[in-house]
């Protein structure tokens, strides 16, 4: 019976931590600013067996929203492994279900770093992005996203969004936008 007991507290604690949530909603002390952030959450995992291993292009991608008064970011952690950048303007493109286009600009010039783009420790020793997009996010409302392409000053990084996954950005901007109109 403990065991079952414990399974079911173990199952609900990892159902509660992998949902989205605002994770912050406050004044800032300092500049006055109002701030709200959601939790990152993975859209693509790499399957790669050999991960991080012979320099190869990862392809591990977390996604928020974040608001500081009432200007909305689109933000994306991508762990790449490599030294990358991606310029102010550059575009990031999300390919809806019915094959629409949706099309975010970089707000300022990125460069890859240590750690830059993971959630948590995973990855952490690793180079990646840490990137703030702007856009339309009105368009992203009930939308389901199959791919998502990034702009780097290299070219372009295309990604497939898991299927488990594909209405995740869609989620997060709506208990965003519940956020900030309260």
């Amino acid at each position: 019976m403990k065991k079952v007991i414990l399974m079911l507290v173990a199952l609900c604690c990892v159902g509660a931590v992998s949902a989205q949530k605002i994770k912050e909603n406050k004044i800032d002390k300092f500049s006055k600013a109002h701030i709200i952030n959601t939790s990152y959450e993975k859209i693509v995992s790499d399957k790669s067996v050999l991960g991080s291993m012979n320099g190869r292009l990862m392809k591990n991608v977390w996604v928020a929203f974040k608001g500081i008064d009432g200007t909305p970011f689109l933000c994306v952690k991508w762990c790449c492994n490599e030294i990358l950048s991606v310029a102010q303007g550059d575009e990031l493109v999300l390919v809806d279900s019915d094959g629409n286009t949706h099309n975010f600009r970089n707000i300022k010039a990125t460069v890859s770093g240590k750690g830059e783009g993971t959630v948590g420790a995973y990855g952490s020793a690793l180079y990646g992005l840490n990137l703030f997009y702007t856009g339309d996010f009105e368009a992203l409302d009930g939308k389901s996203f199959t791919d998502m392409r990034i702009a780097t000053t290299d070219g372009n990084a295309d990604f497939t969004i898991s299927e488990k996954k594909q209405d995740m950005i869609a989620k997060l901007y709506a208990l965003f936008a519940a956020e900030l109109k309260k």
